[in-house]
């Protein structure tokens, strides 16, 4: 169910880069996004508390995504995070849906195919009996 050795080191560093990313991207996303386009909260700070809290769920999911085995637990855990972004700026802020769906989901994505990549280049081949021939 989890992953061992080496598999979960590749693993916990690539989400581990996944996060500083996201740690360093979404603030300057969101100056880049107010320096084009202006503020557009009109100091609704409902939104404020709700993209902290999408912030650190999906900080904290990555560890959890990093350590399990099935790909499918591992899509379940990041649509969890992605799924209450969904729920919170569906209806009034469709942009900020995106920038915070997309660009983590695609992050998260990004970094689950290297590391099962990654984790299959480092095991050995298994050696059949006609290639000990």
């Amino acid at each position: 169910m989890l992953l061992r050795g080496t598999p979960l080191l590749i693993a916990l560093l690539l989400h581990l880069l996944v996060a500083l990313l996201y740690w360093v991207l979404i603030p300057l996303g969101m100056d880049g996004y107010r320096d084009h386009f202006g503020f557009t909260s009109h100091r609704d700070i409902s939104l404020g508390v709700a993209q902290f809290h999408m912030f650190w769920m999906f900080i904290g999911a990555q560890p959890l995504i990093a350590v399990l085995r099935p790909l499918f637990a591992k899509l379940l855990v990041l649509a969890i995070p992605l799924a209450f972004a969904t729920w919170t700026l569906m209806h009034n802020h469709p942009l900020r849906l995106l920038y915070f769906t997309v660009g983590p989901g695609l992050l998260a994505l990004a970094a689950i195919i290297g590391s099962r990549r990654l984790s299959s280049r480092s095991r050995p081949r298994s050696l059949t009996d006609t290639e000990d021939a």
